[in-house]
């Protein structure tokens, strides 16, 4: 009767030690990664709304880069029709010189052939600008942006704009191709215009995605990151346990050890 008692205790002893052995291991481990949750078992449902909360940590992240590439493009696409605006501004200044009744025809086709120069550069500039492979300016671009905003681009060419046929032959063509190139100041000034309107609609999407973004990741460390005061209590207090439980597993065995000799 004795000896089934001392074997009880033996055992009820050691499942003790083990125990907080266990505890103290966990402690360490979860204080040594700052992770509250190191392992499946340690809270299968807190781990089933972490695994949820990093994906969608994930999926908002990616959603900022998207849009930052798109306002990449924009800018790219800005850029470029700002060069076409300031071709435009000169093939201005050129028509307002061609309609000087004081000018020869010489003059006149100097000034013709800067304008065609310019001709020439605004319509490379519509045909060559791209980015990530995609054409800009030649009126093929048609994306949907971040947010579901749909976006449309016009072409920029010398054709587009109203510009293919201007002439400053004379005074007369001088003064329409004064109110041409006047037009098409006013479009690429509208590009341009929608450019800006969608390029801070973005920021305003990308700042509500990092608000999101913050508020995901705090409630993620809620779960996920150690309380490290709590937890180095937690530790020193199973250290002293697993002292305590190895002290009783010893004297245990002592007097486990002198039954059995006053039995032998």
């Amino acid at each position: 009767m004795v000896v089934g008692t001392t074997n009880s205790s033996f055992n009820k002893l050691h499942n003790n030690l083990l125990r907080s052995d266990s505890n103290l291991n966990s402690s360490i481990e979860r204080i040594s990664s700052g992770k509250k949750i190191t392992k499946a078992s340690d809270s299968p449902s807190e781990l089933a709304v972490l695994a949820a909360l990093q994906a969608q940590t994930r999926g908002i992240t990616q959603q900022i880069s998207n849009g930052m590439s798109e306002i990449s493009m924009l800018q790219t696409a800005e850029g470029a029709l700002d060069s076409t605006s300031q071709s435009l501004q000169r093939m201005s200044e050129l028509s307002v010189q061609a309609a000087n009744g004081t000018l020869t025809d010489s003059d006149r086709s100097a000034i013709m052939a800067e304008i065609k120069e310019l001709s020439a550069g605004i319509d490379k500039t519509a045909s060559s600008t791209e980015f990530n492979s995609k054409k800009l300016l030649d009126g093929s671009l048609s994306v949907t942006l971040t947010g579901g905003r749909e976006f449309s681009q016009g072409a920029a060419d010398v054709a587009s704009l109203g510009l293919s046929k201007i002439s400053v032959a004379d005074q007369a063509d001088a003064s329409k191709a004064i109110e041409s190139v006047k037009s098409a100041i006013d479009k690429v000034s509208s590009y341009r215009s929608q450019i800006g309107a969608t390029v801070n609609g973005i920021n305003s999407e990308i700042s509500n995605y990092q608000t999101s973004l913050i508020n995901t990741v705090s409630a993620q460390s809620q779960i996920e990151d150690v309380d490290m005061a709590a937890e180095i209590i937690n530790m020193n207090r199973e250290s002293l346990q697993s002292k305590f439980a190895i002290k009783a597993f010893d004297m245990q065995n002592v007097t486990a050890s002198k039954v059995l000799n006053l039995l032998g």
